[in-house]
């Protein structure tokens, strides 16, 4: 009950509150479900009947990695984000990128939030050389030191040193330990030899750290615009293009006629073109999209030269594209001929019977009745 050893005892501040920050890593606690007791007087677990007393559970989990690269490929000049998230409250992590002639190794800080960024400069990317580069993500564990390290050369002081010639597993601080595989230097490992030789270091048994591996590819910049058909002055259109240059890398796009040259200063000359900064933005099939408004009011009929250019990255294309007098014709639709009205068919006409001569019945007849009226006249 009175053992120091077993309790921890804070003040209570003048608002009632009171505050302890318990240090997972200075008493090596490891992953499960912690319950704290906070008692109004010094009490054991059996007495807490006696005394007012709270309690809370705290789920303490092992440490995890967790990262990505902004972009899988990079053109030389443009910037490269290593971005992840660090559970289990370490204070750095260590960046390691691995490529052609190079290794780098970098330490990052992490945040209250347990995320991370680094950044790969434009002006370290614009050095390097294409090809493929490997990056590893190192996380220092349960006792938040990094147990693979690089050596550091000695300078005048200890902020001045840089990198050395190995990496090693470190001793009882980053400049002891065990020299494992050299960097600099003749003989050193390069490439995904040494990438390899890191990645089996950091799965010793006797290191507890542990790592995410990702790679990305670093290219010549390009910069491409799609093809432009005819414009007419008056018109607005669209010039778009792509580009392996990262989103939200910002393009010179300067538009002028071909008539266009530099003229005396007392002489007034007329500029026929448009100019602006646009900025690359995401695509979908493998490379990034960027597009430019062009309002042709002021143009004048003649050939311009489109120029898209990156400063960053020292890259620069061209286009060529008309500008017609006037608007397109609107083609004059064929005439559709109508359906014909079916003519109606003529009906031929009832013929009217002719009337039949008496025949030899009727001629009997009439020479019956001329008998009869004969007869009847000689008997008067």
């Amino acid at each position: 009950k009175s053992d120091p050893g077993t309790f921890k005892e804070v003040d209570v501040e003048a608002d009632d509150t009171w505050e302890w920050k318990f240090d997972t890593q200075r008493f090596n606690v490891d992953a499960g479900t912690y319950t704290f007791y906070a008692l109004t007087e010094k009490e054991t677990r059996a007495g807490l009947s006696n005394v007012k007393y709270d309690t809370v559970s705290v789920v303490v989990r092992q440490g995890f990695l967790s990262s990505s690269v902004s972009q899988s490929t990079v053109a030389k000049g443009d910037s490269l984000f290593i971005r992840g998230t660090a559970q289990g409250n370490p204070s750095e992590v260590a960046v390691w990128i691995i490529g052609p002639n190079m290794i780098k190794s970098e330490r990052e800080t992490v945040e209250d939030d347990a995320s991370f960024e680094y950044e790969l400069k434009s002006d370290s990317t614009k050095d390097l050389a294409a090809g493929q580069y490997f990056v590893v993500v190192q996380h220092p564990m349960g006792n938040n030191k990094l147990d693979v390290v690089r050596t550091q050369a000695a300078a005048p002081t200890v902020e001045d040193w840089v990198d050395g010639e190995h990496v090693r597993i470190r001793g009882t601080d980053e400049l002891t330990g065990t020299n494992v595989f050299k960097v600099l230097g003749t003989d050193r490992l390069q490439g995904p030899h040494a990438a390899q030789a890191l990645i089996d270091l950091l799965n010793n048994q006797n290191v507890d750290d542990t790592y995410n591996r990702l790679t990305f590819l670093v290219q010549e910049p390009w910069i491409r615009v799609d093809a432009i058909s005819d414009k007419y002055v008056g018109s607005t259109f669209t010039i778009t293009g792509t580009t392996n240059l990262g989103v939200d890398h910002e393009l010179l796009v300067d538009i002028k006629s071909s008539a266009f040259e530099p003229a005396d200063k007392a002489v007034t000359g007329e500029f026929y073109g448009d100019a602006g900064t646009i900025k690359v933005v995401e695509g979908d099939a493998g490379y990034n999209t960027w597009s430019f408004e062009v309002d042709a009011t002021a143009f004048k009929p003649d050939e311009y030269i489109v120029i898209v250019e990156s400063i960053e990255a020292d890259t620069t294309t061209t286009a060529n594209f008309n500008v017609l007098e006037g608007v397109p014709a609107t083609p004059t639709p064929e005439p559709v001929d109508p359906t014909p009205t079916p003519e109606p068919t003529p009906v031929e006409p009832t013929p009217v019977p002719t009337p039949e001569a008496p025949g030899f019945g009727a001629l009997v007849a009439i020479a019956g009745l001329g008998a009869v009226a004969f007869l009847v006249l000689r008997r008067d």
